[in-house]
């Protein structure tokens, strides 16, 4: 008889058991598709990395174009366009087989060239790491774009961009990486740094510092754009356009979260503290740099602010998933005041980086990967299977690997880039020409334009030329066109001005050429008539002299005193001829030097002994005081005697009893410099602008009380200008007069 007792718990037992099975395998399933979909997840966090990694090219090409000269902007941009697909094409060839393939002796991979992972069972994730590494070779390649900005040949960089996604990203790369891609295919084997214990998280040093010693190599090679250094001082060029170069570095501040986040390789609780390290360090470059110039009270130069953010992202690269953050802080904080010092080092050695690249990436991804033992969680430093025991203390250790790696990646990669480059520019330059590089890359390298290069160009000709008919480009839509209307503006009212005064000049040298041939008629004449006169006058004055003395001899005081009048009248007038003699040969170019060389001593005896009777005759007092003794002269003796006879005898006639003084100095050992000082009535403001011109003294109220011609002082100045000197006058009304004469020790006999 069948129990329906016990058959009912059977069936149970049996459904029971068929729903555990049931539930079994499906919880396994659930499991199984539970990991695809994270390592989807993680393979499309690494994709969104690649991609932000990625806008840093624009992020560079922004910073380095806002910096530079727009002369050169293009040749910037295209730099970064044509760095990208060179060296993407370099790693994919070569330089990922060198990197990631299978190592030799830990020093380079040698496997997975042409990289093709299709049909391969890790085919996906092999794909994604090439792709963000990948953006990882750019990157170095692009480092070196600003360095070397504004003087490199635009093939040659292409050539240094080859070398670095070819022979020196990837092997060094190699040495610290290699054993990261277990995860994407890798086979295990890995590089002498890495099983050193050396860590570089993001690139520090194998990226930024690689980049760095590349672009010093470079500009060794190079040499400094062409007046940035002039007698040792640092000449800075103004940046063309700053707020772009601010945006550049946001552009890059933004990658770098890609950067830094996506060489986790996974999306895990990790990545939110990396990300936060990473901007806080960004944060406090800028802000150190702000407190530094602030405690010296002195505004922060812009280009310290951009390398102050941008170093605090280099230096906490290599250690943003091993510290918290305050250390991310204090590193960024270091990496800012570093790359400010290394610029000003930089500049002390003449060494020119325009847009501050090896200060950022060279000296703060040393200064990150060097301090990283010392910031470092401890469980993370603990954590590092790989590290040598060196001391037995993991801190010390862990510095001594640091060291090591920053020295061997420093070595490889300037020593070999200095003699691959080196050798290149012995056959081919390197740089470009100094023509080239004064017109600009964008014209000398692309044959490219904008219309502020149009407009200089036209600037250029109409200053070389005079041409004020050619006009700039206009467009009222942009910047430069809208100089350019203006421009042509100010063309058209300079080119209008210009006739005007073409025609005026014209008729003003037919003027000039009517007036100087009829002062020469005049000069001429007055020349001849002057001549003519003296004859007759000579004979006045001697005949009236025996008179006077045949009258003085018969008593007869009446006519000897009319006589005196006559040889009187006779005298000066004769002297009023000879002045319009001289200043009539001056005026016609017919006076010559006669150069001789004479004692001057003896000259200031002659001079003294012939005026100080006329000096005295006022009752003044004659003083010389001369510094000039023993000196030989070598100038017309005969001139420069009557021009200080002049000058002492027109003190005379303006001083009474006062004082005289002739004094002599010597003016840097090539001058003899004579002041004739009086302390007689002065002149006022308006006779001192006057002073120099014919006959004005004849014409002023003085020549009613001292007599005169005015011709003396004009004689005097044109014949001191004749020598090579010059003839200055200071005077105060009614306290005196000094006239300063300059006059070449030795003129030259033409």
């Amino acid at each position: 008889m069948l129990n329906f007792g016990t058959t009912f718990k059977r069936l149970m037992i049996f459904s029971l058991s068929l729903l555990i099975v049931f539930n079994l395998f499906h919880s396994v399933a659930a499991e199984t598709q539970a990991e695809k979909n994270a390592a989807n997840i993680d393979l499309l966090w690494m994709l969104i990395c690649a991609v932000l990694v990625f806008m840093m090219q624009a992020g560079f090409m922004c910073l380095e174009s806002g910096i530079i000269r727009n002369k050169n902007n293009i040749n910037v941009a295209l730099k970064n366009v044509s760095d990208f697909g060179i060296s993407i094409v370099c790693y994919w060839m070569v330089g990922y087989g060198f990197m990631f393939g299978a190592s030799k002796s830990g020093f380079i991979g040698f496997d997975d060239f042409f990289f093709d992972p299709t049909g391969a069972v890790a085919s996906g994730p092999a794909m994604t790491f090439f792709i963000f590494q990948s953006m990882f070779c750019a990157t170095a390649a692009s480092i070196i774009s600003g360095a070397v900005a504004e003087r490199l040949k635009f093939n040659s960089y292409l050539i240094i961009t080859a070398f670095v996604g070819t022979l020196l990203y990837p092997v060094v790369g190699h040495w610290a990486w290699a054993n990261s891609d277990d995860n994407f295919g890798g086979d295990g084997t890995s590089g002498w740094l890495y099983d050193l214990g050396f860590i570089d998280f993001a690139g520090s040093t194998v990226v930024h510092s690689t980049g760095g010693w590349i672009g010093l190599a470079i500009i060794l090679i190079i040499g400094p754009r062409s007046g940035r250094f002039v007698e040792g001082e640092a000449r800075k060029f103004a940046p063309s356009n700053l707020p772009l170069s601010v945006l550049g570095v946001l552009l890059l501040g933004f990658g770098w979260h890609g950067f830094n986040g996506g060489s986790n390789l996974v999306l895990d609780e990790e990545v939110p503290i990396i990300l936060l390290n990473t901007f806080l360090a960004a944060a406090a470059g800028i802000v150190a740099c702000l407190l530094y110039w602030g405690l010296q009270n002195t505004t922060a130069p812009a280009g310290d602010l951009i390398n102050g953010l941008l170093a605090g992202l280099v230096a906490v690269t290599a250690s943003a998933n091993w510290i918290s953050p305050f250390g991310a802080v204090l590193i960024g904080a270091g990496g800012g005041i570093v790359a400010l010092y290394a610029t000003r080092l930089l500049e002390r050695l003449e060494l020119d980086d325009p847009v501050g690249a090896i200060p950022v990436h060279l000296a703060g991804g040393m200064f990150g990967t060097l301090v990283l033992p010392f910031f470092a969680l401890e469980e993370k430093i603990l954590g590092n299977d790989n590290l040598t025991d060196y001391t037995g203390n993991v801190r010390i250790d862990q510095f001594i690997a640091q060291f090591i790696g920053i020295g061997a990646v420093g070595v490889y990669t300037f020593t070999l880039s200095y003699f691959l480059l080196n050798t290149v520019n012995n056959y081919n330059t390197l740089r470009v020409s100094q023509e080239a590089e004064d017109i600009g890359l964008n014209i000398a390298e692309h044959d490219s334009s904008s219309d502020q290069i149009d407009l200089l160009k036209i600037m250029q000709y109409q200053n070389d030329t005079g041409d004020l008919s050619v006009r700039g480009p206009e467009d009222l839509f942009t910047e430069a066109g809208q100089i350019g209307y203006h421009y042509n503006l100010l063309m058209d009212s300079l080119e209008k001005s210009d006739r005007i005064m073409r025609k005026q000049k014209d008729e003003l040298e037919i003027a000039m050429e009517k007036a100087q041939s009829a002062n020469k008629a005049k000069s001429d004449f007055l020349a001849k008539m002057s001549h003519e006169l003296r004859t007759p006058l000579n004979a006045i004055i001697g005949y009236s002299e025996m008179l006077i003395e045949e009258a003085e001899d018969d008593e007869l005081d009446m006519y000897a005193e009319d006589l005196r009048k006559i040889n009187s009248s006779g005298e000066h007038l004769l002297t009023l001829i000879n002045d319009i003699l001289d200043l009539s040969k001056i005026e016609a170019g017919k006076m010559e030097l006669h150069i001789e060389e004479f004692e001057f001593t003896e000259l200031l005896k002659q001079i003294e002994a012939t005026a100080k009777p006329l000096v005295e005759k006022n009752t003044n007092k004659f003083v010389i005081k001369n510094k000039a003794k023993d000196l030989k002269l070598k100038n017309d003796q005969t001139k420069l005697r009557q021009i200080l006879f002049n000058m002492l005898s027109n003190a005379a006639k303006f001083t009474k009893k006062g004082k005289i003084t002739l004094q002599v100095d010597i003016e840097k050992k090539t001058k003899i410099k004579f002041d004739i000082i009086d302390t007689g009535i002065g002149m006022s403001k308006e006779q001192l602008n006057n002073v120099f011109e014919e006959f004005t003294q004849a014409e002023s109220s003085t020549s009613k009380d001292y007599g005169g011609t005015g011709l003396g002082l004009p004689i005097s100045k044109k014949m001191t200008e004749m020598m090579g000197g010059k003839m200055d006058v200071k005077s105060t009304e009614g306290e005196g007069t000094t006239f300063s004469i300059t006059i070449p020790i030795i003129v030259k006999d033409k």
